[in-house]
């Protein structure tokens, strides 16, 4: 990969670094290395107490999404750093300019991601396939 390309790679991980840990302070705080979600107290009569179970429920998953993607950034900024940027971390080959560009984060070229989605994809078609045995 080219210095120029790779530079400007760098700056966009590090924008969307930026980006993620503030929306993260938005519905987690940080307690170390991790974040654990925050939410408001609206009360303690039970709808209020519904009103914050949702709300905590929300920021839970976002703040587990967030996360993730953040993981998956700093890791990215970490391979720029080290070298390691742009190999595949199953096969070792290159991961390729043009899906880098688009997905600066993946850890995969694209025979791996696809081999990787095939196998989630036939793991959740057995239970389709055992919801329409039922319908029979």
């Amino acid at each position: 990969m080219e210095k120029a390309s790779l530079a400007k790679i760098k700056k966009a991980l590090q924008e969307e670094k930026i980006r993620l840990e503030k929306e993260l302070s938005n519905v987690a705080e940080k307690k170390g290395k991790k974040f654990n979600p925050v939410y408001p107290e609206y009360g303690s009569k039970d709808e209020e107490n519904a009103a914050e179970l949702q709300e905590y429920e929300i920021h839970f998953a976002l703040d587990r999404n967030i996360e993730k993607l953040l993981t998956q950034v700093i890791k990215a900024l970490a391979k720029i750093e080290s070298g390691d940027y742009g190999k595949c971390e199953i096969c070792g080959a290159d991961i390729g300019d043009e899906r880098l560009a688009v997905s600066p984060s993946s850890t995969l070229c694209i025979a791996c991601q696809s081999k990787k989605d095939n196998k989630i994809t036939k793991f959740f078609s057995r239970f389709k396939n055992i919801k329409n045995k039922g319908r029979k």
